[in-house]
Formats: structure tokens, C-alpha cells, sequence
């Protein structure tokens, strides 16, 4: 058989084309994913429609993988496109969100409120139950515990994350100090978001580590230094 026979032999096509597939989905790009599920269903036409009889069933549903996989692709470049932040948000990705790519922080950013509350404003009641989480954008918090003040939080750092994910009460009370400017999430709107892409609730979870490791290793110092 010669070279040019062989590479037009639609079982070498349809041999070339599942193997993407199975390429496609080793991979961790949802893009690349999509492209190469696009090629391979495309490639499989031959092998389906150069049949004795041309498998109509097949191409059918080939069509349907085909649709399905452009449509999503088509998705997820909308969502890539060059993502334009308000100043609170391009604050609040470089502050603590950016080991995420633009386009991935958006879905955050959109269900999250601004808030710019008075100074000495009670963000968190020791022993009352919590439903918000407060990211510090300007100025900053204070905690106190039993009427004396044990942590200062900055720009930056979570305000509530620990009563946030566990449900229970919250351990001090937390006022603002001065100006300060807040991005709030409230569970009910983050929950839908958590529910459709998982990642979500894991990386809020990774960020909440990282920040009370912060908070703790400043209160550390701090013991020291008194």
C-alpha cells in the first residue's frame, strides 16, 4: 500500500481521531480540550460517511459532540476575552486574587458587593452567626475579644472567613477603623456559584489558609515583640 493510500485510509483517520480524543481529555485546558474534541469529531466524518453504507446513526451523534464541543468553546472564549475590572475589583485582584487569570476572577468579582462603612461600624458581633465574608480593600479592621483589642486586619486580608465556612458563631467583634472601603460576599449568593464550578469553593477554601496563617504569624510577632 502506498504512503498516501495509507494516510487516506479512513480506519487510519478514524484511529488518528480517537486518539485525540483521548489526548483532549488528559488535558487540563478546557480550551485545548474543546479544540482538539472539535478535530477529532471532525475527523471521524470519513471513517463514518465512506462506509458501505454511510453510517447516518453515527454522524448523527458525531454532529451532536461537534455542536456541543464549538458551542463551549466558543463559551469559554467569550469569558477569555480582555476583562475589564471596576477600581474595586482590579484592587481586590491584585491584593488577593491574582494567581487567577483575569477571566477566571470575574464570576468572583460578580457576585460580590461594595461596601464603605463609618468608622467604628460593627462588621461582626462576638456569638452572633455570620453570613457574610468581607475582603479589606482600604483602610483597616479591628478585632476585639472580651473588650480588648487583639488583631488589627489590613488591605488584603479576609474579615469573618472562619465563622463564613464552618456555620458557627463569631469568636470577636470586628469594627472598621476610619475610612475603609469592603468587598462583601454574602453565602447565599456564593453558594449557586460554588454549586456550578466546585473549583470555587476549593480555592476560597485555599485563600482562607493562607490568610489565617498571615493573621497568625503577625499575632505571633506581635506576642514576641510585647
Amino acid at each position: 500500500m502506498r504512503v498516501l493510500d495509507f494516510l487516506t485510509d479512513s480506519t487510519v483517520i478514524f484511529f488518528v481521531a480517537n486518539s485525540l480524543y483521548v489526548i483532549s481529555y488528559m488535558l487540563t485546558s478546557m480550551v485545548w480540550l474543546r479544540l482538539l474534541a472539535i478535530i477529532a469529531a471532525v475527523s471521524t466524518v470519513p471513517y463514518f460517511y465512506f462506509q458501505v453504507e454511510p453510517l447516518w446513526s453515527a454522524l448523527f451523534w458525531q454532529g451532536c459532540f461537534l455542536l456541543v464541543n464549538l458551542v463551549n468553546l466558543l463559551i469559554l472564549l467569550y469569558h477569555m476575552r480582555a476583562t475589564q475590572f471596576d477600581p474595586d475589583e482590579q484592587q481586590a485582584f491584585q491584593l488577593r486574587f491574582s494567581d487567577l487569570k483575569p477571566h477566571e476572577a470575574r464570576p468572583i468579582f460578580k457576585h460580590a458587593d461594595r461596601i464603605s462603612p463609618a468608622a467604628e461600624s460593627l462588621l461582626l458581633s462576638e456569638g452572633e452567626p455570620n453570613e457574610s465574608l468581607y475582603l479589606i480593600l482600604e483602610g483597616e479592621c479591628r478585632v476585639r475579644k472580651g473588650g480588648r483589642e487583639v488583631a488589627v486586619l489590613r488591605p488584603g486580608q479576609f474579615v469573618g472567613e472562619i465563622s463564613f465556612i464552618s456555620g458557627e458563631a463569631v469568636s470577636a467583634d470586628v469594627v472598621s477603623s476610619g475610612e475603609t472601603r469592603l468587598m462583601v460576599w454574602n453565602r447565599k449568593k456564593l453558594e449557586p456559584l460554588f454549586r456550578r464550578q466546585g473549583l470555587y469553593e476549593a480555592y476560597f477554601h485555599s485563600q482562607f489558609g493562607l490568610d489565617l496563617a498571615g493573621k497568625l504569624r503577625t499575632m505571633t510577632a506581635g506576642a514576641s515583640a510585647g
